[in-house]
C-alpha cells in the first residue's frame, strides 16, 4: 500500500503501538515481579565482611601486643608497665604475688619503690625448653653483688612463661628486692640505695 491517511492508532511512522494479549483464562500480573532473592551475594558479602573483621582484629592483637613489650625507656612518673617492658634500672612500686606476672606499676627509682631490676638475661633461641630449665637458667645468672646482700636486698627472677616465649620473649629479669618496706635510690644508676622516709 502506498500513501493516504494513516489508520486509526497508527504512529506517524506507520507502525501500530503494541499491547499485551492476554489468551482466554490468562490475565495480566497484578504488578511487577517480585524481586529475586539474592543470597548468593549476600552470603558473599558476610563472609567478606568477616574476613575483613578477622583480619583488623589480628593486625590490633598484634599491635596491642606490640605496644605493650616494646622496651619503657625513661621512667619520669608513676606508671603501669607489662612485664616485658622492663630493663635494667628500672624500680618497681610493689611486687606482686609469686606467679605470673603482668602488669606492674613502675616508678622512678628516687620514690619509694619494693625493687630494682638489676640485670637481665636473653636465652637462647628455640623450642619451648620448658618452665624448670628456663627458671634455673635464669637464677644461675641472677647473683646478688656484695652491696646488694648487705643491704640485706633478696634475688627474685622473673622468666617467660611457655606463652611468652611463643611470642618472641626471650628475657629473664633479675630483681633486687629490699628486705622489708620501701626503699629509694637505684643500684644500677649507682645512687644510695638507702630505706624510704
Amino acid at each position: 500500500m502506498s500513501g493516504g491517511q494513516p489508520a486509526p492508532g497508527a504512529t506517524p511512522g506507520g507502525w501500530y503501538p503494541q499491547e499485551a494479549y492476554y489468551a482466554p483464562g490468562w490475565q495480566a500480573p497484578a504488578g511487577p515481579p517480585p524481586p529475586r532473592r539474592r543470597w548468593g551475594l549476600w552470603l558473599a558479602a558476610a563472609a567478606i565482611a568477616l574476613v575483613v573483621l578477622a583480619v583488623v582484629g589480628l593486625l590490633t592483637a598484634q599491635l596491642v601486643r606490640g605496644l605493650g613489650t616494646r622496651p619503657l625507656g625513661e621512667v619520669e612518673a608513676a606508671r603501669q608497665a607489662n612485664a616485658r617492658q622492663l630493663a635494667p634500672g628500672h624500680c618497681v612500686e610493689q611486687l606482686p604475688p609469686d606467679g605470673v606476672v603482668d602488669r606492674v606499676t613502675v616508678v622512678p627509682c628516687a620514690e619509694p619503690h619494693e625493687a630494682e631490676v638489676v640485670a637481665s638475661l636473653e636465652l637462647d633461641d628455640g623450642d619451648w625448653p620448658g618452665a624448670r630449665e628456663v627458671r634455673r637458667t635464669v637464677e644461675r645468672y641472677c647473683e646478688m653483688d656484695a652491696a646488694q646482700l648487705e643491704a640485706g636486698h633478696r634475688a627474685v627472677v622473673w622468666t617467660p612463661g611457655e606463652e611468652g616465649w611463643g611470642q618472641g620473649d626471650r628475657t629473664g629479669l633479675c630483681l633486687a628486692q629490699a628486705p622489708q618496706g620501701a626503699v629509694v635510690g637505684s643500684w644500677h644508676e649507682g645512687t644510695p640505695v638507702t630505706p624510704a622516709p
